[in-house]
């Protein structure tokens, strides 16, 4: 047993070694070149920068009536026109305001849009989205933590014109099981 726990040992200290001789010399241009270039498909996302107004009614299980929300959104392009940053502000009704932060960007290996939310009633999502030119929609599916525990959620978002935007959202507890709330609304350029 020691001797073969001391053979292992001895292979990983030694395979990097051994591998990294086997490594091509290289100028700081060839591994420039390597680089990926910028996707054209990041380009799809400019729909969403800019300064929003949004509105919505929210319904949530428990509850026996709807919420109402509105709230700001700024997104902007950063990191070399990589991905968006957009930060939100939400009035939610009785469960009062709530800031959040979300990134897109475009992963060329999955041919998905993917994206992050973080916001400050607790919830931490990823996110993958596709579109569809013919109908002008986003479809959105997530996965988070947040107030109900690990969720999921679908969602869509329809382009009407360049300054105004339906979206909808379901979120669901329990492996999909249990529906917890859903939000449609309306965002317009401001």
């Amino acid at each position: 047993m020691n001797r073969r726990l001391f053979c292992n040992l001895a292979l990983a200290l030694c395979a990097p070694v051994l591998f990294a001789g086997c490594m091509p010399k290289m100028t700081i241009e060839e591994m420039k070149a390597m680089m990926p270039k910028r996707p054209v498909e990041l380009d799809r996302l400019n729909a969403f920068v800019g300064s929003w107004e949004a509105t919505g009614e929210m319904t949530m299980t428990g509850l026996d009536q709807p919420l109402k929300s509105t709230g700001t959104t700024e997104s902007k392009w950063e990191g070399d026109g990589w991905y968006i940053v957009g930060r939100s502000a939400m009035n939610m009704s009785e469960f009062g305001d709530m800031q959040g932060v979300e990134t897109w960007t475009y992963d060329t290996h999955s041919k998905k849009y993917r994206s992050t939310w973080t916001d400050s009633m607790g919830s931490v999502g990823t996110g993958t989205a596709t579109f569809n030119p013919n109908t002008n929609t986003w479809k959105m599916k997530a996965t988070s933590h947040g107030p109900f525990g690990k969720s999921s959620a679908k969602g869509s978002v329809k382009i009407l014109d360049e300054n105004t935007m339906e979206w909808n959202w379901t979120e669901y507890a329990m492996g999909g099981l249990f529906k917890v709330m859903e939000i449609n609304g309306t965002s317009k350029r401001r």
